[in-house]
C-alpha cells in the first residue's frame, strides 16, 4: 500500500510537472503566434501600401505618356505647318522674282531647300 501511495504520488508529480511544462510552452507558441501575426499584418499593411504607390506610379506614368504623344502630335503639325510656310515663302520670293535675305537662305539651305529655284 505504501508503494501504490508512492507511486500515486510520483504520478501526481509527474503529472503536475508535464501540465506546467505544457501550460509554459502554450503560452511560449501563443505569444510566438501573435508576434508572426502582428508580423504579418505588418508587412500586409506594407503590402497594400506599396501596391498602391506602385498604381499611383503607373496612373502618373499613364499621363505623363499622354502628355508626351500629345506634345509629340503637336510637334509633327507644327513640322508640317513650318514646311507650308517655308514653301509659301519661296513660292512668293519666286513668284516675285526675288532672292532671299542671306539668314532666311541659311536656314533653308540648312534644312535641304534649294532657294536658287525657288523648289524644295
Amino acid at each position: 500500500m505504501a508503494l501504490t501511495t508512492l507511486y500515486e504520488a510520483t504520478i501526481r508529480n509527474l503529472r503536475s510537472t508535464h501540465q506546467r511544462k505544457l501550460v509554459r510552452i502554450t503560452r511560449s507558441f501563443e505569444s510566438q503566434l501573435a508576434a508572426a501575426h502582428e508580423q504579418l499584418n505588418e508587412r500586409a499593411q506594407a503590402a497594400s501600401r506599396a501596391q498602391s504607390k506602385a498604381d499611383d506610379l503607373q496612373r502618373s506614368m499613364q499621363h505623363l505618356q499622354r502628355e508626351n504623344e500629345q506634345r509629340r502630335l503637336s510637334q509633327v503639325q507644327a513640322v508640317k505647318d513650318m514646311r507650308l510656310l517655308a514653301a509659301k515663302v519661296l513660292t512668293l520670293h519666286s513668284n516675285a522674282n526675288m532672292r532671299l535675305d542671306p539668314s532666311t537662305a541659311a536656314i533653308f539651305a540648312r534644312r535641304g531647300w534649294n532657294t536658287e529655284m525657288g523648289k524644295s
